[in-house]
């Protein structure tokens, strides 16, 4: 349930509750990290209200009234979830603080509304290790605003891309807020193609699922690939966007398509694979990069099609699908990103007969809830977002190419997913106040002895 958290001017040194909380021996308030002595009482006529006093809300460093959760322990009544969401690329300007994507951020954090507690960014330069606080961003109907708040409850990860996370001050931060302040952290890291490969293959529900994909790309697996495939992708193990792949069809000739320096599509055929590996990729660096069979695809207007199914973790930590969208290759592209010709469809557009439609949403469904149950089972780290590439072939057999820790949000460029733009934002909050509730009440269940 949530209650409104009224900052209350006249009372001192005391919290009031509603009865149906049922607070007993507590003494103390807490908010994100801090925690302060207090007398806790109860009254009948508060339902959906919470009074604090002004100097206990001072001492937590509660930044403004708000609707809240009410987590009790044995010892104190927790009030939030304080959401920390780690990103980087701060501007100085508080209007745009993350330049470009500020309006994201502004959407996302205005979901707290709606889900209850407070939600704001930061990044590692934003912490006071000393005094354990942070100045974050926080986003109001006012506009931007920055507050000094103690540590979170719960770490969301958006850091925008792979060079900065690697960095060694993220790297540290991070582990310190999770080893040090038993913070937890979900969607921790980027993916890479190879290590998610390796874990959904060794799960027998996720087997069915998987293309034939090697870490080991050499002329020997080249050939072996075509050999019994036809078509192979070579791609980046970290890449995004479908930046550096190629694409390998044996025909009369061996040919390779690939986007050069300029994003121009290139053509370049080769009598054998041994003339691909000398003359192409020879060069590149292959031990970062895997190998993956080729599917023929689904096709809408001639053009190869797949689709983005983005999941998340809900308010009970059970994973729902919150977005489905086709997308369709560009003329001559590559692969279906947006970034090289390619369009968004819905389900609708593209299955116009509704019988049809409904049991494609099925099948996208269900094998993407059962590859994020496989990789969560297969995860030592929190997961509470994927965005999965699913390809459907021509008989109608469901493959997943990748999935994403940090998933686009260029689908929802189309008018029609509105609605799933909105709750692919909420629902990162909605498990955060879910993951806040069982560090406060069941530590042992996150961090098990």
């Amino acid at each position: 349930m949530i209650y409104t958290l009224i900052i209350d001017e006249q009372q001192t040194n005391t919290v009031i509750l509603p009865a149906t909380l049922q607070a007993s021996r507590q003494t103390s308030a807490a908010f994100g990290s801090l925690v302060t002595p207090c007398r806790v009482i109860s009254s009948p006529r508060l339902t959906d209200r919470v009074i604090v006093a002004h100097d206990v809300a001072r001492c937590l460093s509660i930044p403004f009234a708000a609707d809240v959760h009410v987590f009790l322990t044995d010892e104190a009544v927790h009030f939030g979830p304080l959401v920390g969401i780690l990103t980087a690329g701060f501007t100085k300007s508080l209007n745009r603080p993350v330049g470009s994507r500020s309006f994201f951020f502004a959407k996302l954090l205005a979901q707290e509304k709606q889900v209850g507690g407070f939600a704001f960014l930061f990044s590692a330069p934003h912490i006071d290790w000393e005094n354990g606080m942070t100045n974050g961003y926080f986003y109001t109907e006012r506009g931007w605003e920055r507050h000094t708040v103690p540590l979170p409850n719960v770490v969301y990860n958006r850091l925008p891309n792979r060079r900065v996370e690697k960095e060694e001050t993220f790297q540290t931060m991070t582990k310190t807020l999770q080893t040090t302040y038993g913070i937890p952290i979900f969607n921790g890291c980027f993916f890479n193609k190879w290590d998610i490969y390796r874990r959904l293959s060794a799960h027998p529900k996720a087997q069915p699922y998987l293309p034939a994909t090697s870490a080991h790309v050499t002329q020997h697996t080249i050939e072996q690939f075509l050999a019994r495939y036809r078509e192979a992708y070579i791609k980046p193990a970290d890449g995004s966007l479908g930046r550096g792949i190629y694409h390998l069809a044996k025909k009369n000739a061996y040919e390779c398509r690939f986007r050069d320096e300029s994003g121009e599509i290139q053509t370049v055929l080769f009598p054998t694979a041994m003339a691909v590996w000398h003359h192409l990729l020879a060069h590149t660096p292959l031990h970062r990069y895997v190998i993956q069979q080729a599917v023929p695809l689904l096709a809408v207007n001639g053009r190869p099609a797949d689709f983005r199914v983005h999941v998340n973790k809900n308010e009970h930590g059970i994973w729902q699908v919150s977005a489905i969208a086709a997308k369709i290759a560009g003329k001559q592209s590559i692969t279906t990103h947006m970034n090289s010709g390619g369009i968004v469809k819905t389900l609708e557009e593209i299955f116009l007969d509704a019988a049809e439609r409904e049991i494609m949403l099925a099948r996208l469904s269900d094998a993407a809830l059962t590859l994020s149950r496989c990789l969560d089972e297969a995860s030592e780290t929190l997961i509470g977002e994927i965005g999965f590439d699913l390809g459907v072939d021509q008989q109608g057999r469901i493959w997943m190419f990748e999935a994403n820790s940090k998933p686009g949000r260029s689908i929802f460029k189309h008018p029609k997913l509105k609605d799933a733009d909105e709750r692919t934002a909420r629902l990162p909050l909605a498990y955060a106040v879910h993951l806040s509730k069982t560090a406060i009440t069941e530590p042992e269940a996150l961090w098990p002895c």
